[in-house]
């Protein structure tokens, strides 16, 4: 079938692989929370971002759930903290947004399978490393959101999501805690753990 609108029209923001993660405590708050970025294409170049909330709930976390910044480029990080990161509600509101301390990451690299049982994403530097895993995946689901069912309010957005049933956050080997939860996104009830790739975020025209 040809596609009504070949051309998806409004500025392409960034595109990219987007993978999080967000751990509930016993009473159905955040006990950490991990939002991964492998960015092919942003004003602000290439690059791969990690926003860390080891302590969700502090400005500051200790040592083995710290609340942190890493990339490999700073210009990067800045771009998604301002336009993107900034705009949902449940990171931007956060007592350490605005306050992370930014680390240069020296290895980023991924492992697994998302078309099997498993998958990681690894990011180090500064004497920390931080491992999002993501377990019992499901099958993929396409995705096509305006603006009311995205999370920023001001784009439309393309991506191929595959839910997690369960996950871990560990900080140089150490897990946190908590456990995947449930969400729902346009609609559909999904995890709060989740691999999201091919995905674009479009400024629609007059935006």
């Amino acid at each position: 079938m040809p596609l009504s609108e070949p051309i998806t029209p409004g500025v392409v923001d960034w595109t990219g692989e987007n993978p999080g993660i967000l751990l509930k405590d016993d009473d159905g708050g955040f006990a950490a929370m991990a939002l991964f970025f492998r960015v092919a294409w942003s004003p602000a170049g290439q690059g791969q971002v990690l926003l860390l909330y080891g302590t969700p709930q502090a400005v500051k976390g200790p040592d083995e759930a710290p609340n942190v910044l890493m990339s490999d480029n700073p210009d990067l990080a800045d771009f998604l903290m301002t336009n993107f990161i900034g705009k949902l509600a449940a990171f931007a509101n956060a007592p350490a947004f605005g306050q992370l301390p930014h680390i240069l990451a020296q290895s980023v690299r991924s492992s697994g399978d998302p078309h099997g049982h498993r998958y990681t994403e690894r990011i180090a530097g500064e004497g920390l490393a931080v491992e999002l895993v993501w377990e019992d995946l499901e099958a993929p689901r396409a995705l096509e959101l305006t603006p009311d069912q995205v999370g920023t309010g001001e784009h439309t957005m393309s991506t191929l999501l595959i839910p997690a049933r369960s996950a871990q956050i560990l900080v140089n080997g150490r897990s946190l805690p908590g456990v995947v939860g449930t969400r729902v996104q346009a609609g559909m009830e999904t995890t709060t753990a989740f691999l999201y790739f091919s995905e674009t975020w479009i400024i629609p025209p007059g935006e």
